[in-house]
């Protein structure tokens, strides 16, 4: 596509992540307008439209808003909506940008991979840690070689007190899971991004309810129900992958911790180590050894605004998404096996194989 007649977007889920993140990054993209959104919930949908200063119509069905003439939808639903919206949008021949995770099981990405395929539209997954300037210089370090084969990996996604005190992050049957899906898919996307994708083929998990049935740990983003709590509040991992490589993750909403929060991974490869996101790298030169901290030149934009850039440059331009589908599915293979591992008490074996 290559005129620049303002694409025409359309929102499905107009909570926090699309209010607060999705909405700035599209005002701040030029050429894009916001013409419709859809929610169940009536007070936020009107409370989205305010926020855009403009017209947008509202709609309580998605199905609805996807009958007009839209370019473009941004997916921000609860977890469990994810694919029959994204599915719908697809046929309903519209490009798709999806907030993370873009499905909770292999099985509903492999639908959304068949749809991407029939349809001929972009989809793309806001895993936005990736477009984090951090990122950005560890991955173009990478790339020139200083890093090398990465044969082990050490993820972390893990909160002191932030658990997200809503039915959409806490009851299974709208999330899907917990921390694994909530924030452990963040630094679990960003970790298999900078390693350049192996495919995950063994995995060994643990899901606990540590804290959230009870007390001990109070939540900063107010209460919930305990008795409804339906989801893990901690789970760790463990990957093999088809190079030989390994990964540990670990991911949690509660914990006895100092810091409010742990999002980091650390890679080990043959030729230097790094970390995200302080980008401290350690090698050696010779039988020197060296060490430091990475600088960016890639663009500083915030990364829900670099998201949206690289969509829009994948609809107008005709080129890749940053975020194929191919590549989540074999992060959710990775997070759905964690949670199998558990409740069979084994090692899962997979295949995350488009």
């Amino acid at each position: 596509m290559s005129s620049t007649k303002p694409l025409r977007i359309g929102f499905i889920g107009t909570g926090g992540i699309a209010l607060n993140a999705h909405l700035p990054a599209w005002q701040a993209c030029p050429d894009t307008e916001i013409v419709a959104v859809a929610d169940v919930s009536e007070e936020a949908a009107r409370k989205f439209v305010i926020a855009t200063g403009g017209q947008a119509q509202v709609f309580a069905d998605y199905r609805d808003l996807l009958r007009l003439d839209l370019d473009a939808v941004d997916v921000c639903t609860p977890n469990k909506v994810h694919t029959p919206a994204v599915v719908a949008a697809l046929e309903a021949g519209k490009h798709v940008l999806c907030e993370k995770p873009l499905a909770v099981s292999t099985g509903e990405i492999e639908a959304i991979g068949a749809a991407v395929k029939s349809s001929g539209k972009v989809l793309m997954s806001a895993q936005h840690l990736r477009f984090t300037p951090a990122a950005r210089a560890i991955r173009d370090w990478a790339d020139q070689g200083n890093l090398g084969e990465v044969y082990y990996a050490r993820v972390q996604a893990l909160r002191r007190n932030l658990l997200p005190a809503r039915p959409g992050f806490t009851d299974v049957s709208l999330s899907g899971g917990g921390p694994c899906f909530d924030i452990g898919v963040h630094a679990l996307d960003l970790a298999l991004w900078l390693m350049d994708f192996p495919t995950p083929v063994r995995v060994t998990g643990t899901t606990r309810v540590n804290f959230a049935k009870g007390h001990k740990i109070p939540g900063l983003w107010g209460n919930w129900s305990r008795e409804a709590f339906s989801v893990e509040d901690f789970a760790s991992g463990f990957i093999h992958f088809d190079n030989g490589a390994t990964m540990a993750i670990e991911t949690s909403w509660l914990g006895h911790q100092q810091e409010n929060e742990v999002m980091a991974c650390q890679l080990y490869g043959l030729e230097g180590g790094v970390k995200w996101p302080s980008t401290e790298f350690a090698s050696t030169t010779g039988t020197t050894f060296t060490q430091g901290s990475l600088t960016s030149s890639a663009n500083a934009g915030k990364p829900h605004h670099e998201v949206v850039k690289a969509f829009v440059a994948s609809i107008r331009e005709g080129i890749p998404p940053a975020v194929p589908w191919t590549e989540t599915l074999k992060v959710i293979a990775i997070l759905e096996a964690i949670y199998r591992s558990a409740r069979e008490g084994r090692e899962i074996a997979i295949d995350a194989t488009p």
